[in-house]
């Protein structure tokens, strides 16, 4: 993980010009347009408690969860193709993400968001034995950035895989699985995008110490556990064993 926050921190300041911290500008509603996040809204019905017998009856209501990278998951994407000239084929999740930021840095902003999507997706699977290319990996990937900017601290790395496994499991019983790949690739891009800047911008504010930018990050890692899961920040905990409701 600390090896692909550097790389990527890196970018992000090559990018930027040294002002790493980009004004983000969203609403709610943008991440709830998501189908997977609509479905992902639902898990606390599903899945709160804490016990052995509430874990077995969320289990019960999906089939097995299937091993990464597998085309025939209903939660894979489709490959992320990077043409010759460095450009992703389908751009456009990329240009909706840069409308989020300030018109004068949308052109460095896309190209941002495209190192970060493209570096994370060549890594993940390697490093945490979680799929790529996969509308889950998203989903946990944008929480995790939720989660660093709310607390001002890193997700912690041994809750990646179990939660990854446990938000695929879900989905994979959902209906809103089954969306088009176009659809899948647009969710996965744009929560990877999303939930790698904001832990990149949480090493940033921890280094510089504002807290300013602190509170300000604080605020958008809320709006993002109440777009994705409907909760406070508060109400979720993150362990070896996955996600958990209090």
């Amino acid at each position: 993980m600390r090896l692909l926050l550097t790389a990527l921190i890196a970018l992000l300041l090559i990018s930027t010009k040294a002002h790493a911290f980009f004004t983000i500008d969203y609403n709610e509603q943008w991440l709830r347009n998501d189908a997977y996040n609509r479905a992902m809204s639902q898990a606390k019905k599903d899945l709160e408690g804490s016990s052995s017998s509430s874990r077995a009856r969320a289990r019960s209501t999906a089939p097995a969860a299937r091993k990464p990278s597998t085309q025939a998951d209903p939660l894979w994407t489709g490959k992320l193709v990077v043409l010759r000239n460095g450009e992703v084929l389908d751009s456009k999740p990329l240009e909706e993400m840069a409308q989020m930021v300030p018109a004068a840095q949308r052109k460095e902003a896309q190209t941002l968001f495209k190192q970060i999507v493209v570096t994370f997706n060549n890594n993940v699977e390697k490093l945490y034995g979680v799929p790529k290319e996969n509308v889950a990996t998203g989903i946990v990937t944008l929480l995790a950035g939720g989660y660093a900017a709310y607390y001002n601290k890193p997700f912690p790395e041994n809750a990646i895989k179990p939660t990854v496994e446990q938000v695929r499991t879900y989905l994979q019983g959902k209906p809103e699985a089954f969306k088009p790949g176009s659809e899948r690739m647009r969710s996965y891009m744009q929560s990877v995008g999303l939930g790698m800047l904001l832990s990149l911008m949480q090493q940033e504010v921890q280094k510089s110490g504002s807290a300013a930018d602190a509170a300000q990050l604080k605020a958008e890692g809320a709006r993002v556990f109440r777009a994705v899961l409907h909760v406070e920040p508060e109400e979720v905990e993150f362990t070896s064993s996955g996600l958990r409701f209090r």
